[in-house]
């Protein structure tokens, strides 16, 4: 008499995505405040011994284990740039291949539970503060190069440290909106904006809020 294979376990990487997409799909269905660990752990097929090896919350699993991290070589790049301020910050913040989703629908799904909740939304760009203090001196050291450059006096020059705060607050709003600009390419098939059309598209606006 003949058994069936048992099935091969899943790797550590393909438990990942299971946990992550099993957590997204059912805050998409049920809201985030009626989905539960067990909930997860049902719906991945995984214990909750397995859950807690992989995620400490709910919250982790949701959000993903992409926390950004400032990218050296393009911040050196960053600071003796003369190009625009806003759309070349954004390549400031880096997230490490390994911790980025193969699938493109976990990402398109996962930015949409986010954007529909707060809290997540609030837990998400949490996370950006983080490497808000780096950001803000990266910032600031390419604003006094560009001041210096143009011959700006004292009273201009005291003014960069906060104009560098202004514009990390701005850089955090500008990440939201090209987290949701995939999402909704992804959705529609279409390709995000790239760097070009991202600073055609800030041009346009600046100019408008000017």
């Amino acid at each position: 008499m003949s058994t069936a294979a048992a099935p091969r376990r899943r790797g550590v990487a393909a438990t990942t995505a299971a946990i992550e997409s099993a957590a997204v799909e059912l805050v998409l269905e049920h809201g985030y405040d009626d989905v539960t660990v067990d909930m997860i752990c049902a719906r991945a097929g995984v214990s909750q011994r397995t859950f807690f090896n992989h995620f400490k919350t709910k919250d982790a699993a949701l959000l993903g284990p992409d926390v950004p991290t400032i990218d050296e070589r393009a911040a050196r790049e960053f600071i003796v740039s003369d190009g625009p301020l806003l759309a070349g910050a954004v390549r400031l913040v880096r997230i490490e291949p390994e911790h980025i989703p193969t699938d493109p629908q976990l990402i398109m799904r996962r930015i949409r539970a986010i954007s529909g909740n707060p809290m997540l939304l609030a837990r998400q760009m949490e996370r950006l503060t983080a490497v808000e203090g780096e950001l803000r001196e990266i910032i600031e050291l390419r604003l006094r190069q560009d001041a210096l450059r143009e011959g700006a006096g004292h009273e201009e020059l005291a003014e960069i440290p906060e104009q560098a705060e202004i514009t990390t607050h701005l850089l955090a709003g500008l990440m939201r909106y090209i987290g949701l600009a995939w999402a909704r390419g992804a959705e529609e098939g279409a390709a995000p904006p790239d760097d070009a059309q991202l600073a055609a598209r800030l041009e346009r606006v600046i100019r408008k809020l000017g």
